[in-house]
């Protein structure tokens, strides 16, 4: 099986680097990097070339990232093509972050993307027409421009006065005459390589589609889960078990995490709550902070 890892990164090279080691330790995963345009990228390329340049690949656009903001779309969509158009086959594809690590070996990975070839694991959650908390469906229904500026008091102005203009979208839009609910999904999944290039394709011709979403907060959360759960790769998603929003660890269908304040950063103590977790990853992992741990983690 061949593993194709889409990994964004904006700190901790050396993490990074034993992450992109361990993913392509077997000989069958290679790794696409993004690396935050904010951020000098020397300290990156330094950690994994030329030791991993047959398997690791910087993607030639960088975008200055801000979070929420729509660049995480746009990167996105760079992980993507540089690893569609690498020429090479890959029969899933994994979306995580320099942060991330696996919490099960590598044979066990594989043996479930083998048991289920079709399953695209996005656990999605329907925020046009589920019982779902107004501050959700706000992420949509509000403006939120500028999220890709700095400058936080102009975001938080310029959305205020959007609001006390009731300038609103409606909570779905249409494309090609047909109604597409909007899904909300952890950024973190694994899906197969025909329905990246699905995802590509819609994304690089479907201007109304992105323009729709360029002014929704962490659009990095609702344009891909949209665009899967309005195809026929629907079938193959993964729904959320409830109707209502109770926290985006529960619509991660790969990652663990904690965000009940700051992401929690993971230490030895927290092993046997990430080995009970049922998740193939977590995040997040920090150098020396998490040395321990990792070196308890499978490595093979």
């Amino acid at each position: 099986m061949k593993i194709a890892y889409l990994i964004s990164a904006y700190k901790d090279p050396q993490q990074l680097a034993r992450l992109v080691e361990r993913l392509t330790q077997s000989g069958d995963g290679e790794c696409f990097i993004h690396v935050d345009a904010n951020v000098n990228i020397e300290p990156f390329r330094n950690q994994l070339l030329p030791r991993f340049a047959a398997v690791a690949h910087f993607t030639p656009k960088r975008l200055h990232v801000m979070w929420g903001g729509f660049n995480q779309v746009r990167y996105q969509m760079e992980m993507m093509r540089c690893c569609l158009d690498s020429g090479k086959e890959f029969d899933r594809i994994f979306i995580i972050t320099g942060q991330d690590y696996p919490l099960w070996s590598h044979r066990k990975i594989v043996a479930e993307l083998e048991a289920h070839p079709r399953r695209e694991y996005i656990r999605g959650l329907n925020i046009s027409t589920g019982k779902v908390q107004p501050s959700i469906v706000e992420r949509v229904t509000d403006y939120h421009p500028f999220r890709d500026f700095s400058a936080l008091p102009l975001r938080t102005a310029s959305h205020k006065l959007l609001r006390a203009l009731h300038l609103h979208k409606k909570p779905y839009l249409v494309v090609n005459g047909e109604r597409w609910d909007v899904w909300l999904a952890s950024g973190y999944m694994c899906i197969t390589s025909a329905l990246a290039r699905h995802l590509l394709q819609v994304m690089t011709s479907n201007r109304r589609l992105m323009n729709y979403f360029s002014t929704s907060y962490v659009a990095e959360e609702l344009v891909i889960p949209t665009i899967a759960f309005n195809s026929p790769f629907a079938p193959n998603c993964l729904k959320a078990p409830t109707e209502h929003y109770d926290g985006l660890c529960s619509l991660s269908a790969i990652t663990y995490f904690d965000y009940s304040n700051n992401i929690k950063v993971w230490t030895e103590a927290d092993y046997d709550e990430l080995m009970a977790s049922g998740r193939m990853f977590a995040r997040k992992f920090e150098s020396a902070t998490s040395d321990s741990l990792i070196a308890r983690l499978p490595q093979d």
